[in-house]
């Protein structure tokens, strides 16, 4: 059996290719560095996922190709996202459900619901990076009418309707 071992990686949190590294993560067998944006540069507060309708944002792990697929007026979530230029990296994106796992797994604030808090100072309950403890809309579509989010005060994820005003965060991927 042949073991994949991954190259030195960064800290979780550290500074890294325009943003933070959140974590490695696997897409159709190649091993990727995510890296989630400054919360300055990169969030936004309350936008909507897009108009309800079946779209090509299907996938699971490539939130690059769902953003693109979703890349204009009717989907301001993905559109913000890929509007991006911070490090003068242009391929920030909506993460996907699997990349909004990394996050939630090595990002987490702390909560009530899971008291964990992630090693990244950061990204800590009241950081200046870390992610608010509310809603996080996802780049994968659930149905015609929702798309998958990320609750970063409880760790669940669901979904909801695409017209709700939710919160964005962009991220990067980069081969590792």
């Amino acid at each position: 059996m042949t073991r994949i071992v991954p190259p030195d990686l960064p800290a979780i949190g550290a500074p890294y290719g325009g943003g933070f590294f959140a974590g490695p993560y696997l897409d159709n067998g190649v091993l990727y560095a995510l890296i989630v944006a400054p919360r300055a540069e990169g969030e936004s507060e309350a936008l909507p996922w897009g108009i309800p309708g079946e779209t090509a944002a299907r996938s699971l792990t490539d939130g690059l190709a769902n953003s693109d697929a979703i890349n204009d007026d009717l989907h301001p979530a993905a559109q913000f996202c890929r509007a991006l230029t911070i490090g003068e990296f242009i391929d920030w994106h909506l993460p996907a459900l699997n990349q909004m796992s990394v996050l939630r797994k090595n990002m987490m604030p702390g909560a009530d619901y899971v008291p964990e808090q992630t090693t990244a100072q950061a990204f800590q309950a009241g950081g200046p990076e870390a992610f608010e403890r509310e809603l996080y809309w996802t780049s994968t579509e659930f149905s015609a009418g929702s798309a998958w989010i990320q609750v970063f005060y409880d760790g669940y994820q669901y979904y909801d309707d695409k017209s709700c005003r939710l919160r964005v965060r962009a991220v990067r991927k980069c081969p590792l």
